[in-house]
């Protein structure tokens, strides 16, 4: 998978089928629409384009919210879910200010060659919170993909938030289609600084995986975060609540 950070000095993708938001967890919804971006890019031969903003944009216009997902899990999720290219594009105020019109034309269609565009159910852009897109640019392919609930509760990114909050980390995991992932930097004694935007589960003990090898138990404590396996290990590893 490649990442291009920005669009400058991106050279448009041929034929890109794009779809754009946050993906922050990357969890039921979004495999739905990944899988329909896969499927249309095969169909028409054609790229699997994420554009993807970062930072998260309600940090940037309110701040203060905990995140499922740093850029690199992120990145990471999407390389598994197969897609072909992310454009992680840096999100500020002024980047808000777009209009749906201009991010289409000068961003989506002009900078990354975008020919079709997979977007959900409520899917808006802009700061005009645009709904429909047809009418943007006419060489572009509009494919809007319909709800997908699980056990009839509609799966959001703030519910899952929700959810960890709880502890309940069952639940997150079947919202998110995977156990909730922790990509940590151990220091030799298993001790882990994360990023602090990460959302945690509150404070107890909590059996993870590590790199989908063998499981140790992740020790969550007002006084430091610590990773207890056997034999000790340093370095970046993936963990996942199990």
């Amino acid at each position: 998978m490649r990442v291009f950070r920005d669009t400058e000095g991106l050279q448009p993708i041929p034929n890109a089928v794009v779809t754009v938001g946050s993906f922050d967890g990357v969890h039921y919804g979004h495999r739905a629409l990944l899988h329909e971006l896969r499927q249309v890019a095969a169909a028409t031969g054609g790229e699997s384009v994420v554009v993807t903003l970062w930072p998260h944009p309600r940090n940037v216009l309110h701040g203060g919210v905990k995140l499922l997902n740093t850029l690199p899990e992120k990145l990471l999720l999407l390389e598994e879910a197969g897609i072909d290219d992310v454009v992680v594009l840096t999100f500020t105020h002024d980047f808000a200010a777009l209009r749906a019109d201009q991010f289409i034309r000068d961003v989506l269609v002009r900078r990354i060659g975008m020919r079709h565009l997979v977007v959900g159910y409520n899917h808006h852009f802009g700061s005009d919170h645009q709904d429909h897109f047809a009418e943007a640019d006419s060489a572009v392919t509009v494919h809007r993909i319909r709800r997908y609930d699980v056990h009839e509760e509609k799966v959001s990114s703030t519910i899952i938030r929700n959810c960890i909050l709880a502890g309940d980390m069952t639940r997150a995991a079947e919202l998110l289609t995977a156990p909730y992932p922790l990509l940590a930097d151990l220091a030799t004694n298993g001790a882990i600084t994360p990023d602090p935007d990460k959302l945690l589960p509150p404070a107890g003990d909590y059996r993870v995986s590590i790199d989908g090898k063998r499981e140790g138990v992740l020790h969550i404590a007002p006084q430091g975060i610590r990773l207890e396996a056997d034999p000790a290990i340093g370095g970046r590893h993936l963990l996942r609540f199990i």
